[in-house]
């Protein structure tokens, strides 16, 4: 499984730019002198910041800048509180880092950019962007480039209000100057003045009724994101409307949650195994939880062990199922083969099971 390796590098704040009330943006250039890396639209960076207690902790950010512009990442950072699963931490822990010391000119440890939540360029069917809050930020990478490809789009933003609501400016200008994208804003409780704005079409929750209005009838893709009691009811909602669900892209901000095991989403993984499951069976590889005294015939059905334990009942603990926070890393004898690249790589004896299969039979302790 090799050896431990890490991949950060250093990235210098050029430049901050505050978006709302709530936001502020980062534009970030190398501070190695190294080209920066190409990004896919949807992908995030990973931020090695200081704690509290003097330990670095991971945080993730999405690139909100347009893909073709690579001078500098743009990331954009929500103030937020800290999160249930580290009550230790002060509130806003990452955020708070990011508003209140990320200077111009402080330089941040941070990834190559990552992340399976990415547009799918090849497809020719319309698009729909479904934002909520901050959410908007791997999704404005996305209508950057689609705005571009003259592919048919439509980006809804659902936010509190006009003073909380980030990017406004920016996607009334690509709508300015796309005949083929198309931008509107449903504001939860729009203050005095909030409806002035021609995106403004729509006030209060987004319901049937909202999408209906907006969108003709089509065979969509979607792309979406936000807080996850949004994300649950528009899964549901789009699923009421015909959207077939391997057509539902999605991306979770903080601890990620497993749509599966909710009543109302169970989307599909966007990436799949680089391997043939059948091939792997027809070869006896099989997968032994030996805490659990279970042991099962892989066939590639699950895109991770991770997956694969699920479906089988177990519960492992994890966070990020990206490879970066290791809350999923466990004990395992015998070889994985990783489909996104861990941040760090386990020690020998060890797999971070959450962006791993099996490359022979293993046995994991769970």
């Amino acid at each position: 499984m090799g050896q431990p390796r890490t991949s950060w590098r250093p990235y210098r704040v050029a430049r901050r730019v505050r978006e709302s009330a709530t936001v502020v943006s980062l534009h970030l250039e190398a501070a190695d002198g190294q080209l920066l890396l190409p990004f896919q639209p949807g992908q995030f960076l990973t931020f090695r910041l200081p704690g509290p207690d003097g330990r670095p902790g991971p945080r993730n950010y999405s690139i909100s800048s347009d893909p073709a512009d690579l001078s500098r990442y743009r990331i954009s950072v929500k103030r937020e509180q800290a999160p249930a699963s580290r009550p230790d931490l002060p509130p806003g822990f990452g955020s708070g880092f990011m508003h209140d010391q990320a200077v111009v000119g402080a330089i941040i440890d941070g990834s190559a950019p990552k992340g399976q939540f990415a547009l799918d360029q090849a497809s020719s069917r319309p698009v729909l962007l479904l934002a909520g809050g901050i959410g908007i930020t791997p999704l404005l990478s996305m209508a950057h480039t689609l705005a571009r490809a003259s592919r048919p789009t439509w980006l809804l933003h659902a936010c509190d209000n006009r003073e909380v609501q980030p990017f406004a400016d920016e996607v009334a200008a690509l709508a300015a100057t796309s005949g083929s994208f198309t931008a509107a804003t449903c504001l939860k409780e729009p203050g005095e003045g909030d409806g002035t704005r021609a995106d403004h079409r729509f006030s209060g929750l987004v319901t049937a009724d909202v999408l209906r209005a907006l969108l003709p009838i089509g065979d969509y893709d979607v792309y979406l994101c936000g807080p996850t009691g949004f994300m649950q009811a528009m899964y549901a909602l789009l699923q009421d409307l015909g959207v077939r669900k391997e057509q539902i892209r999605y991306e979770f901000f903080g601890p990620a949650i497993d749509l599966k095991a909710l009543p109302t989403a169970v989307a599909r993984p966007v990436v799949r195994p680089p391997m043939s499951g059948p091939e792997m069976a027809d070869h006896g590889v099989t997968v032994t939880f030996a805490r659990s005294g279970r042991q099962y015939p892989w066939d590639g059905a699950a895109r991770t062990l991770l997956d694969f334990a699920e479906a089988h009942g177990l519960a492992p603990a994890f966070s990020c199922r990206n490879g970066i926070c290791n809350t999923c890393l466990c004990e395992a004898e015998g070889e994985v083969s990783y489909i996104d690249d861990p941040l760090e790589q386990p020690q020998p004896g060890m797999a971070l099971i959450c962006c791993s299969v099996p490359a022979t039979s293993l046995v994991l302790n769970l």
